[in-house]
């Protein structure tokens, strides 16, 4: 496996557990990583990385110790960080050119001019940053990731921000890269991860709560998501009753179109089966551990 975890923990001073037991396999492909902000994503990818010290458990990358081996770890490792800092007044090449040498690459023009095709920036390759978009941006930063060619991505809500069209890009671009790389892709928008993957981990409060395949998690909530049109009137009782997933106003019938689950066994008489989507399982198992934790 390129990436491994076993009983990984990781406590901090307070008491607080960012991470909780966790094991992991991962092999070539990409990988999606969900879960809700402080669910535990990005010290995860932290440990992965070498830059956390777990408190119990080791990980592997590409067959590294994350303590032990930090050093070939990050040889093989490329990072697309959620916040980063460019230099304004670099053009792209410059950018990549100037990050690459205090790395210590002397990268020639042809691999730069090649880095800056694969993220679809070669015919800005003379701009200055300081006029790029956010997502021109973000993919520029992808191209310096790829600079040494790492057998492994971990990509931290590289979405976040994004207009449409270019997350549509950035998800065909984590596709291609997955075919001969490892990417994990962390994220907390679901839509990201069923447009380049079926392979899905979820954290929630630091544990792995769900690791396998999205249509086996797809059957588990077969029968659990229903459609109901409910009278504005009678929204807030229904409301207690139910998990709400998603919901429209009707403003001309004065009613309420819910897309929702029973907390219960009992389904509200005339409502309709729906076919669950990620978005729906992912939902319907948070609430599920939710639960288990308070009892």
């Amino acid at each position: 496996m390129i990436i491994q975890t076993h009983s990984l923990t990781k406590q901090y001073k307070a008491g607080v557990f960012a991470l909780r037991d966790v094991n992991l396999a991962m092999d070539e492909g990409v990988y999606g990583l969900l879960g809700p902000n402080g669910a535990g994503k990005t010290t995860l990818i932290g440990i992965l990385a070498g830059l956390i010290q777990p408190t119990v458990g080791r990980a592997t990358v590409c067959g590294f110790d994350t303590q032990r081996q930090v050093s070939e770890v990050r040889k093989n490792i490329g990072i697309i960080p959620q916040e980063y800092l460019l230099y304004p007044e670099f053009s792209a090449y410059e950018f990549l050119d100037y990050m690459a040498l205090l790395s210590g690459l002397d990268l020639s023009r042809q691999t730069i001019m090649r880095l800056l095709e694969e993220v679809n920036l070669a015919s800005v390759a003379k701009k200055k940053t300081k006029s790029f978009s956010g997502g021109m941006k973000q993919r520029l930063v992808v191209a310096q990731a790829l600079a040494h060619d790492p057998q492994v991505l971990f990509a931290d809500e590289p979405t976040s921000g994004l207009d449409p069209e270019e997350r549509v890009r950035f998800r065909n671009m984590f596709s291609d890269l997955g075919l001969r790389r490892t990417v994990l892709l962390s994220t907390h928008i679901t839509e990201d991860i069923t447009a380049v993957t079926n392979r899905l981990s979820i954290l929630h409060k630091g544990r792995l709560i769900f690791s396998g395949n999205i249509p086996e998690l797809l059957d588990q909530c077969r029968g659990k998501v229903w459609e109901r049109t409910v009278a504005r009137e009678d929204w807030a009782t229904f409301k207690d009753h139910n998990l709400i997933l998603s919901f429209v106003h009707e403003a001309e019938t004065h009613s309420v179109i819910a897309r929702y689950s029973p907390l219960s066994s009992m389904v509200t008489e005339g409502s309709t089966p729906l076919t669950p989507n990620l978005e729906d399982a992912y939902m319907l198992l948070i609430s599920q551990h939710n639960s288990e934790q308070a009892e």
